[in-house]
């Protein structure tokens, strides 16, 4: 933790004496879980979550520049678990659970962008990521009627190493910028090795949709 703090301070720092444009961006995730287990694969519903950011373009040139940005993002996924009378029988109703992982995730990217009449930018981007798990919980429809809201789960990697690949469209006015990006999250790690009963590799597939808002702070 020690190292990761030094390399947020350090990045920080660097910000603020190149950057350019301070921006935030928020929106929604969209995400499903691949959890392998006796070659069925469960949670790989749709899970919708949210996604926030702040961070700072720098190093601005006419068709390139960085960017780098900390912030939170969630992914996870549903699974619908089918009820059975004493019987055996399947029942008309089925109980829902679903998987939500929050992440703190800090990434660099090179945006490369094409200007059209000086205000319209399309773009797109790439560039490392790593994410730190703040949180891992179990949510049922079960749990909910004896009051448990959450479980927490263990079980799942704490850090995890990829790329982000993203395209959008900035609009510049006066100082202002205001945009909306798209981005696949690329994985080089496991979500978790194994799950609680050493049975599962689970891997993730996640988007992000989000607005932004940014601040220049030395028009040219």
């Amino acid at each position: 933790m020690k190292t990761i703090k030094l390399l947020i301070i350090g990045l920080t720092l660097s910000l603020f004496a190149n950057g350019q444009t301070i921006k935030i961006q928020g929106g929604t995730s969209i995400s499903k879980l691949n959890l392998e287990v006796f070659d069925n694969t469960a949670f790989n519903n749709t899970l919708i979550g949210y996604s926030f950011f702040v961070g700072m373009d720098y190093f601005d040139k006419k068709y390139c520049n960085l960017s780098s940005n900390i912030g939170m993002f969630r992914r996870g996924g549903k699974h619908d678990i089918p009820a059975y009378d004493e019987n055996g029988d399947p029942l008309d109703w089925s109980v829902t659970g679903k998987i939500t992982l929050d992440y703190v995730s800090l990434n660099t990217m090179i945006d490369l962008k094409y200007p059209i009449k000086e205000k319209f930018s399309p773009f797109i981007s790439v560039g490392p990521r790593l994410d730190y798990l703040a949180a891992s919980n179990l949510i049922t429809d079960a749990g909910k009627e004896f009051g448990i809201k959450k479980e927490k789960i263990n079980g799942y990697e704490n850090f995890a190493f990829g790329l982000l690949c993203g395209a959008g469209l900035r609009y510049d006015i006066s100082n202002f910028q205001f945009g909306v990006r798209t981005d696949y999250y690329v994985d080089f790690t496991k979500i978790a090795k194994v799950n609680a009963t050493n049975l599962a590799e689970i891997t993730a597939n996640t988007f992000t949709i989000n607005l932004t808002l940014g601040y220049k702070l030395n028009k040219k």
